[in-house]
């Protein structure tokens, strides 16, 4: 899917979730379950997570999907360790304004767009 929607985030757990989610018409998957072929990315957990779904099965772990190049390093950057080199890529958070006011925007809309 990454590569037929040229969609780097088009995961299959991704995926079954946005179309869940439609068809479903809610965001919040409570009463659902996710099968996986493999130990989900970083990223897909954290749309598991997200959505609420309550029971999460999975095959392989993590390591065969690495073992067969499907690793792009990210629980290393999670982790803080090797990532950010490979990726030659800066992260960090706003400071000063840029930051206070992101925070007030979340303050003050937070009971708008409370999801659950």
């Amino acid at each position: 899917m990454v590569l037929n929607n040229t969609d780097p985030t088009a995961h299959a757990e991704v995926t079954a979730i946005r179309e869940a989610c439609k068809k479903l018409g809610k965001i919040e998957l409570s009463d659902c379950e996710m099968y996986a072929s493999c130990e989900p990315c970083p990223m897909c957990f954290g749309a598991v997570h997200l959505s609420r779904i309550k029971r999460l099965v999975y095959g392989a772990k993590a390591e065969a999907a690495i073992a067969i190049g499907f690793d792009d390093f990210i629980a290393d950057a999670l982790r803080g360790t090797g990532f950010y080199q490979k990726a030659n890529m800066e992260i960090k958070r706003a400071d000063g304004n840029g930051a206070l006011l992101a925070e007030q925007v979340f303050e003050n809309t937070k009971e708008k767009f409370r999801m659950y």
